[in-house]
């Protein structure tokens, strides 16, 4: 095989590689086509719920988030019911009970008490399609459906601070940051518990090196003999003073006479 033959089939080979490994695309799961399934039901009860915000709402704040969340819910829906046709996944079904219920309240009332069952049902909605959303776009296996839960995601993530600046919502929709557990020594300085550990096993800028180490070690020996043989000689010494004292007296005394 001569260069450009070799170049040839490797141009061939790059090129199909996409087409390759779209059609080792794993089949659809059956938490997959729920979530698609999950997807057009939530978009079947916010369309009628935000057009009835954009004529029922009160505030400018529910009226910019009724026009936002309406758009968003058709384009879901629209790329749900494209990838329901691909998988096979038959859409047909009536809402949920509880989302009936609450567009069937939101047909009686205006105004502000609108505006915040609406703010209220967008948020149920919102909370109860994202964890899933986020599940199936870190586990699916399949590309249509990993892209329907990664738009899912982001239209979700668009709307949550609208939903905060409306005023209405009883709960944070972003969780606060927790508080500190780092453990502080008196006075109130942290304690770096990875810092003490890269220390005590020779690691960090704290670490002494290795040369440092021995001389320590040795100056600590040199010390430590030295006061031991201090500590040993101190006696011997006081004994030599006692025995010089004790003859002192007995050779200043005369002679005995005979």
């Amino acid at each position: 095989m001569n260069v450009g033959t070799a170049l040839l089939a490797a141009s061939v080979l790059i090129v199909a590689s996409p087409v390759a490994a779209h059609a080792q695309d794993a089949a659809a799961s059956a938490t997959d086509r729920d979530f698609v399934r999950r997807v057009h039901l939530a978009a079947l009860g916010v369309t009628p719920a935000s057009a009835l915000a954009r004529d029922m709402g009160a505030s400018a704040a529910v009226k910019t988030l009724a026009a936002q969340a309406g758009a968003q819910a058709a384009e879901l829906d629209k790329l749900a019911g494209t990838t329901a046709a691909g998988l096979k996944v038959a859409l047909s079904g009536p809402l949920p009970a509880d989302e009936q219920s609450a567009l069937a309240t939101l047909q009686k009332h205006s105004g502000s008490v609108f505006d915040a069952q609406f703010v209220d049902f967008l948020w149920t909605v919102d909370s109860t399609l994202l964890p899933i959303a986020t599940t199936v776009h870190a586990t699916t296996r399949n590309t249509a459906v990993r892209t329907l839960a990664e738009r899912a995601d982001a239209v979700i993530a668009a709307q949550l601070p609208l939903l905060e600046k409306s005023g209405l919502l009883h709960m944070p929709v972003m969780p606060s940051a927790p508080a500190s557990a780092t453990p502080r020594l008196p006075g109130g300085v942290p304690f770096n518990q990875g810092l003490v550990a890269q220390t005590r096993y020779g690691g960090g800028f704290l670490s002494a090196s290795l040369p440092v180490r021995l001389g320590v070690l040795v100056t600590a020996v040199g010390v430590a003999t030295a006061l031991t043989w201090r500590l040993r000689a101190r006696p011997v010494r006081s004994r030599r003073r006692r025995s010089g004292a004790e003859r002192a007296p007995a050779e200043a005394l005369p002679p005995a006479r005979r």
